[in-house]
């Protein structure tokens, strides 16, 4: 009997975080059941795609502020990691669950966390890309890639895929509160030109804090995460397996 594998791994720092979504990838194997793992920053900290350079971003700014600095396994672009719900699935594909193709496997894990959001009672929308111009850009939030989700047009959720030998790792920020828009003022200032400003970014995205007009403590976000994992197993109709966190 196939399970979903679910890992509640709480807040961690950015270089642990990648460690483990890194790990979860290198140990998967075609005949394995589906995980999910949910887990959150602390520090906060700036993650890079995997084709990013790490001379575009001010390290010391970041390192005043307190924050980590980390690159990705995928792909896309930088992301400050501060108020949001992160998930990462790894599973299959080729397969029956999540289809025989990248874009298949975007849609089938958009099923959940769009059902989530709905149950929030949002209404959601699956961007259909970005322009030329915005493909530049060093800032993830800054576009709308063909799979991302939006609320009122403006990005609600961000999510990169890394695919090798049949088996897939997606992760993504489902944005909770306003840090984020902190990003910018970690770019180098030479920089700027492909990044934006704070109140740029701001018309561009949006986050459950300011769409459900509240703010979220630790027990609200641990709640969300179990209402998300129920999300997944109903879309993948699969039993939950929840597994021991990792010291």
């Amino acid at each position: 009997m196939a399970f979903l594998r679910v890992n509640f791994d709480g807040a961690l720092s950015g270089a642990v975080n990648m460690q483990r979504d890194c790990d979860l990838l290198e140990a998967h194997r075609p005949e394995d059941d589906p995980i999910l793992r949910l887990y959150r920053w602390q520090p906060a900290a700036v993650t890079i795609g995997y084709n990013q350079n790490f001379d575009h971003f001010n390290k010391e700014a970041i390192d005043q502020a307190g924050c980590g600095l980390v690159k990705r396994i995928t792909g896309g672009r930088a992301i400050f990691h501060a108020d949001e719900l992160t998930y990462s699935v790894t599973g299959t594909s080729p397969g029956p669950l999540f289809g025989n193709s990248l874009h298949q496997s975007y849609m089938k894990i958009n099923e959940a966390l769009v059902l989530f959001l709905q149950r929030l009672g949002l209404a959601v929308e699956v961007s259909g890309g970005e322009s030329r111009e915005d493909m530049r850009s060093l800032v993830c939030f800054k576009s709308a890639g063909k799979h991302e989700i939006r609320v009122g047009g403006r990005k609600l959720v961000g999510s990169a895929q890394r695919r090798t030998q049949g088996v897939f790792l997606q992760h993504g920020s489902i944005l909770t509160g306003r840090r984020h828009l902190q990003l910018p003022k970690f770019l180098l200032p030479r920089e700027s030109g492909v990044g934006m400003t704070e109140s740029e970014l701001d018309l561009l995205t949006t986050d459950l804090g300011h769409e459900l007009g509240t703010s979220f403590v630790e027990e609200d976000l641990q709640r969300m995460e179990k209402d998300l994992a129920v999300c997944f197993s109903e879309v993948f109709q699969l039993e939950i397996k929840e597994v021991a966190a990792q010291k």
